[in-house]
């Protein structure tokens, strides 16, 4: 947790990790949470392809969390709930 945005942009920046988190929950690590629907598996490797692969096969995806402090509880309970949006990546 900090509330120093520079700190939470330079840790975000250079932890090597499929999921990294500012002032959340890890417990937000979760394919259904992520929008994704249910998980079938979870790769802890870092290039999970197998055989042939094309260039889609190669690419990782980083996450990044950022958040006020909230915890999976605040949406279990519902006093929070999940917004799931498509981000501009441009």
């Amino acid at each position: 947790l900090t509330e120093d945005a520079d700190a939470a942009k330079r840790f975000l920046a250079s932890v090597d990790s499929a999921c990294v988190f500012h002032n959340a929950s890890s417990r937000f690590a979760d394919g259904f949470r992520f929008g994704l629907g249910a998980e079938v598996g979870i790769s802890t490797s870092r290039i999970h392809a197998r055989g042939p692969v094309g260039v889609e096969g190669l690419l990782t995806t980083k996450w990044k969390l950022y958040g006020n402090g909230q915890t999976a509880k605040d949406f279990s309970s519902g006093n929070e709930v999940f917004l799931h949006e498509s981000l501009d990546l441009d």
